[in-house]
């Protein structure tokens, strides 16, 4: 399901400028990452887009972090 709504997130920032979302809140309810199970990069105009696919052990996720502006985004959520 799309979803492309504003998100607060919560990271650890690694070796080599590496970003991992611990946690998320959407609708008032914050969720555990358990495992992230794919990262790829995008560009939108010249901005860098990092995006996550996250899992809370029960849901598969989409987060989006644009580089530029600092914005994270839910993009999808399957269950």
């Amino acid at each position: 399901m799309q979803i492309s709504e504003h998100i607060s997130v919560i990271v650890s920032f690694g070796p080599r400028y590496r970003i991992r979302p611990v946690k998320f809140k959407w609708l008032g309810k914050t969720f555990e990452v358990k495992e992230i199970t794919y990262m790829w990069k995008t560009t939108d105009g010249q901005n860098l887009v990092h995006h996550f696919s996250v899992t809370d052990g029960k849901t598969l996720y989409e987060l989006a972090f644009d580089a530029t502006s600092l914005i994270w985004r839910l993009e999808g959520v399957e269950t």
